[in-house]
């Protein structure tokens, strides 16, 4: 059925060329990967173009394919965007360059090639290039097998046939589905949110028209599903107005947004007067989720899926996802020793598969044949803040006294002592027979921003600590009974927590780490000053969420804190936020965070 098609019952007026009526082939993919939007500053493209020899596309039946022409009209249409090519002299698009242009990271994708069905299975196949430019035809599901296993893949792929020589007249039923178009579903299916795809063989002239107002569009707002409509409505007049499509994942079809605090009313800015005082004062604690660390070796939901994978999860494939879930059916079968020993060797070798193409090679295999996740993690940490724009970089930066962090891993106190401040690593040590050791027990120094405390509150990574580490559905139980039973929170952060703003980096509302965080801070002594008097921002990333759901997450929050509290979401990546932080910092002239003690007056004049 061609639902592009659909006329409305009364009028007869076409549904598919309005931007009022979003029209998309909802499709259900066997790939968990989770759907990852980028802000629109950040977008990649990419257009690669096989045009193997005329003489060689001849022998097939094929029109040869108008490389330069090609080219010049999608660089028109994606202008303000970073743009890669593939493909033309000196360059073929073959298989593997295709391969290594996605594994480099991109967000749209558009390929132009012939495409082709097998004569005895019916399968679909591309006509891409060897390394020759000659002809190469490459069966579909070699190229969606291979981006399935990409840790990053595309958020769109736009498949353009070129048959130059289709008039784009009415065809036969048999005769309208493309192989692109058979193929765009394997794409969904592989983990690719939207693919657009022709049914049948448009021409060139209804290709030219379309493509600059779809990306015009796709651009203005993100939104795919009426980019689309948008380009179907300035062809109406040719006859194959009909033949794009769009198979989509996407729950809200938005391929990209725009980060910022979201419910004010001029831009964000209130808010931001709001933070940057307290921020400059010192009067901040920022609290670190996992999603700080997909950087680094990708994210927990990703790692908890390779460990199901392993571990033959046997619950629904929807909770493969679940970390805590998956570690506790490990812990059933295996000792906790062993489980430990998994997780660590899964971000291993994520992290190695991640940054390979730099690491040093005496340090992976096969010159290394049993390599030290702590110092790779170390190497990636000091690659990663050689970007202005890192988060920890930017983090060891701001003048906060108190830092809390639910990640096992010590990036954060060697960002702080790369900035010269001396961190005081700090943990909760919850897992004993008898009672607890309070973590006051512990000798510290005096804690200020140049000598920072950082509080691992569900462990760290160690040779002597690694029992400590808050990991299974169980453990997040018993941790919070631990925290009833006494006090494993010291005395230093709890006054932190109640008496400064509060930056929440890095968490999912769902996630255990929150959800017990949360828990925990509601059990702490003053927590009324919380409700009545402390700022409280929440970085939310978009991910599969809608922007609708910001309300609910004020809601759900204000649950916690109070309806008295200053509650403001931040809609986009910590990265985002960060950035975004520190420019407010600069432009209210902000000095150096750490600076020489000064010797100081009588308490009475310390104000």
């Amino acid at each position: 059925l061609r639902w592009e098609l659909l006329r409305h019952p009364q009028s007869g007026q076409i549904l598919s060329t309005s931007e009022q009526v979003l029209l998309s082939r909802f499709m259900v993919s066997r790939s968990w990967r989770p759907v990852k939007l980028r802000a629109r500053a950040a977008l990649r493209a990419l257009v690669a173009i096989s045009a193997p020899h005329p003489e060689k596309l001849q022998k097939l039946g094929l029109a040869a394919v108008d490389y330069a022409g090609e080219l010049a009209r999608i660089r028109r249409s994606l202008t303000g965007v970073e743009l890669r090519t593939l493909g033309g002299p000196g360059d073929p698009c073959t298989l593997e360059r295709l391969l290594e242009e996605l594994r480099a990271g991109v967000d749209i994708v558009y390929l132009v090639s012939h495409g082709m069905f097998g004569r005895r299975t019916g399968a679909p196949a591309l006509v891409l290039e060897d390394q020759d430019g000659g002809l190469a035809v490459t069966k579909g599901e070699d190229l969606t097998d291979r981006i399935a296993e990409l840790q990053t893949g595309p958020r769109l792929m736009v498949l353009a046939s070129c048959q130059s020589a289709g008039d784009g007249k009415q065809l036969a039923a048999e005769e309208r589905t493309t192989a692109q178009a058979t193929l765009a579903g394997r794409l969904a299916d592989a983990g690719v949110p939207g693919v657009i795809a022709m049914q049948g063989y448009i021409s060139m002239i209804t290709v030219e028209q379309m493509m600059p107002v779809l990306f015009t569009e796709l651009l203005r707002d993100g939104q795919i599903d009426r980019a689309l409509a948008a380009a179907r409505a300035k062809v109406r007049d040719r006859p194959d107005w009909w033949m794009p499509a769009l198979y989509s994942r996407l729950t809200a079809g938005r391929l990209w947004y725009t980060p910022g605090f979201r419910g004010g009313k001029d831009g964000g800015q209130e808010v931001w007067r709001r933070l940057v005082k307290p921020v400059l004062d010192g009067k901040v604690v920022p609290i670190i989720g996992p999603r700080l660390l997909e950087s680094a070796h990708g994210s927990s939901h990703e790692t908890a899926l390779r460990l199901a994978g392993a571990s033959h999860f046997p619950m629904a494939r929807h909770e493969w996802d679940d970390l805590p879930r998956v570690t506790g059916f490990m812990a059933v079968k295996e000792s906790r020793y062993n489980v430990i020993g998994a997780y660590k060797e899964q971000l291993l070798h994520d992290l190695i598969e991640r940054h390979r193409s730099w690491l040093p090679a005496k340090e992976i295999p096969p010159a290394n044949p049993r390599p030290k996740l702590g110092k790779l993690l170390a190497l990636v940490g000091d690659h990663l803040r050689e970007q202005a724009d890192d988060a920890y970089r930017i983090l060891s930066e701001l003048p906060a006294s108190v830092y809390v962090t639910t990640n096992f891993d010590p990036l954060l106190e060697r960002a702080l002592e790369t900035n010269e401040r001396k961190a005081q690593r700090l943990l909760t040590r919850w897992r004993y027979q008898n009672v607890p050791v309070r973590n006051d027990e512990e000798v510290l120094a005096e804690v200020t921003a140049k000598e920072p405390l950082v509080f691992h509150v569900f462990g760290a990574f160690g040779p002597d600590s690694d029992d400590s580490l808050v990991m299974t559905e169980d453990d997040y139980f018993d941790y919070l009974l631990a925290a009833n039973a006494s006090q494993l929170v010291p005395p230093k952060v709890e006054s932190a927590l109640v008496d400064n703003s509060l930056l929440f980096l890095g968490f999912r509302l769902t996630d255990w780490h929150f959800r017990v965080l949360f828990r925990l801070m509601m059990s702490l002594p003053g927590r009324e000053r919380l409700k009545r008097y402390c700022h409280v921002a929440v970085q939310l990333d978009p991910d599969m969420q809608s922007m609708e759901d910001v309300e609910g997450a004020k809601s759900f929050l204000s649950a916690y804190f109070g309806k008295e509290a200053n509650i403001d979401i931040f809609w986009g990546s910590s990265e985002d936020f960060l950035v975004a932080l520190r420019d407010e910092l600069k432009a209210a002239g902000s000095v150096a965070v750490v600076e020489e003690s000064q010797e100081e007056d009588d308490d009475e004049w310390n104000f």
